[in-house]
């Protein structure tokens, strides 16, 4: 997705817009498929893939990333002096550097968590469906806070 935000042609845009669809698709459409769509057809794939993806992964891998910060849920719904501090800067905005760093770090997180628990290999976890990895790291972690806190 970093790519995608940091092109500005059209056509680099698409191209990279069927690549996401074939990847999607496992290379079931085929580029010449994908060519003969119309520009808003492919966007409109493209975002309702995006949309899917956010839906189950990305908010999994959130909730992941909130469970071993050791937060409670609870979200932050902002004061009246927000907007006031953004504009004279008295904080600092995430860059988006820095939103894929700690989206890396929960990634990997995930992953020593798979492979510690499920005693499979690295490969083994980046080949297994990943709903349902994500499903399991969840409840890995609520268990793990569970037994701890009986303890």
């Amino acid at each position: 997705m970093g790519l995608v935000s940091k092109t500005e042609d059209e056509n680099d845009l698409l191209y990279l817009y069927s690549a996401v669809i074939r990847a999607v698709f496992n290379d079931r459409i085929e580029e010449e498929e994908i060519e003969q769509l119309d520009v808003a057809e492919i966007v409109n794939t493209f975002k309702a893939i995006t949309e899917i993806v956010d839906a189950s992964v990305n908010g999994k891998i959130r909730d992941i990333s909130e469970l071993l910060s050791g937060g409670q849920g609870e979200t932050y719904e902002g004061s009246a002096f927000d907007e006031y501090d953004r504009e004279n800067g008295y904080t600092d905005e995430e860059t988006q550097e820095e939103a894929w760093k700690s989206y890396g770090k929960a990634l990997d997180n995930i992953l020593q968590i798979c492979i510690k628990n499920m005693r499979n290999s690295y490969r083994d976890c980046l080949e297994s469906d990943l709903s349902d990895l994500l499903d399991y790291v969840v409840f890995q972690v609520e268990y793990d806070r569970e037994t701890q806190t009986k303890e």
